[in-house]
């Protein structure tokens, strides 16, 4: 009996150990479940996650990017017109005409033209952003008028809708002068929105000095437009604007430093036109601009004797005549 007794008692012990196992086994297994599931339950949102990390990420180098470019354009910019406003002496009489050509009409001798704002002979300018023919003229335009005067700041920088040429917009422009009053109408930005409206007196100088017999027929109400106190009016752009093509303001303000560079050609060579224009307009003064060279030899063959089908002014109404609604002011 005893030994009965000791084998059901052992028999017993064992099945407790198994079932105990069981239980046990049954439990992790349980656990196991519950953790896969919670996996599988976790790995949408994961991957929701991951690729909003990766958004994230690709947003801040589009936004950093887009910054350092910024600072780039502005930098170079400064750098492009302080190149263009400290030219030296040198620089003038070395290029001379360079690449440019005068479109310049004179205005018949002792007709009455208007004084600027403060009593001074005026240049009055006519543009508009999306001008292409007017970007290039602009970077000879601040080059001639800082050896007259100084802009109030940095010049708002710009480029054309038409060839996307970098340049300045005179729209809102400060500028100070013991000799010349500088007007300037920016009639429109990129989109066509107008910026500047010309006054009735201002119009009434553009309908006449933009028109025939200072222009072809053709070319009446073209752009860039410029009237320089009672001596000149010009209607286009003294050099190609497919010089300045592709290039960056930090570029240009390198090419400037080399005197026989393209760019250096184009917007110097129309200084010195406008500068020879201006210098009539103000009685040659100031005489340390005005007598030295190339002013002198430049006033002597200021004048274009005709407009013909090559000129600058021509091909500014080819590209005007494909958007005409931008053609007048």
């Amino acid at each position: 009996m005893a030994n009965s007794k000791q084998r059901n008692s052992a028999a017993q012990r064992r099945e407790q150990v198994r079932q105990q196992r069981n239980q046990r086994l049954n439990t992790n297994q349980k656990r196991r479940s519950r953790g896969r599931r919670g996996q599988r339950n976790n790995q949408p949102w994961l991957l929701v996650g991951g690729i909003l990390v990766m958004v994230a990420v690709v947003i801040g180098i589009f936004v950093w990017a887009s910054r350092q470019q910024s600072a780039d354009v502005v930098k170079g910019s400064a750098d492009a017109q302080a190149a263009l406003t400290s030219l030296s002496p040198q620089t003038y009489k070395t290029v001379g005409a360079g690449n440019a050509k005068t479109l310049f009409k004179e205005v018949p001798p002792g007709t009455s033209i208007p004084k600027g704002p403060t009593g001074k002979p005026q240049l009055l300018y006519v543009g508009a952003d999306w001008c292409p023919y007017c970007a290039a003229q602009r970077w000879s335009i601040v080059a001639a008028l800082s050896r007259f005067g100084s802009f109030g700041g940095k010049i708002d920088t710009i480029s054309s809708a038409e060839q996307n040429i970098i340049t300045f917009s005179f729209h809102g422009a400060k500028y100070t002068s013991p000799y010349i009053d500088f007007v300037a109408i920016e009639t429109q930005d990129n989109n066509g929105k107008t910026l500047d409206t010309p006054s009735a007196e201002q119009r009434s100088l553009i309908d006449t000095y933009d028109a025939p017999p200072y222009t072809s027929p053709s070319d009446k109400g073209a752009i860039p437009f410029m009237l320089v106190g009672n001596v000149a009016t010009s209607s286009g752009s003294f050099f190609p604007p497919q010089t300045l093509l592709n290039l960056s303001y930090a570029d240009v303000a390198n090419d400037l430093k080399n005197p026989n560079s393209d760019v250096t050609k184009g917007i110097v060579g129309g200084a010195n036109y406008l500068t020879a224009a201006i210098c009539k307009a103000t009685n040659n003064q100031p005489a340390d601009v005005c007598t030295q060279e190339p002013i002198p030899t430049l006033s002597s063959s200021l004048f274009a004797k005709s407009s013909n089908p090559g000129s600058t002014a021509l091909a500014l109404n080819a590209v005007q005549m494909a958007l005409p609604e931008r053609r007048r002011y």
